[in-house]
């Protein structure tokens, strides 16, 4: 029973701990605070329509597989990258595959 009386000595001795005590001038802050944040209204935040989160469509093929030194672009979002190594697949964004610059 060794364990159990140190876990109540300890839940005895937090009991006894004092809380610091808080002045009126900041209670007085805290509640102004607080009080302004339930005034405040909600932000709605407005989602993009699909019709603008697509990028302006660029002249350029679909690609087959990345070639070193090329650009590629996404129709989606808009995103470019310039491929580094080559490889047998395409590269894929937004669950589409990007096209040649």
């Amino acid at each position: 029973m060794v364990g159990l009386e140190s876990s109540m000595d300890l839940a005895e001795t937090a009991k006894k701990i004092k809380r610091p005590e808080v002045g009126s001038t900041e209670r007085e802050r805290q509640n102004k605070f607080l009080a302004q944040l339930r005034a405040r209204k909600p932000v709605k935040i407005k989602s993009a329509s699909p019709e603008k989160r697509k990028a302006k469509p660029k002249k350029g093929k679909k690609m087959n597989r990345a070639k070193k030194g090329e650009t590629y672009y996404c129709t989606v979002c808009g995103c470019e990258i310039m491929c580094t190594t080559s490889s047998k697949s395409p590269i894929v964004c937004c669950d589409e595959v990007m096209y040649i610059f």
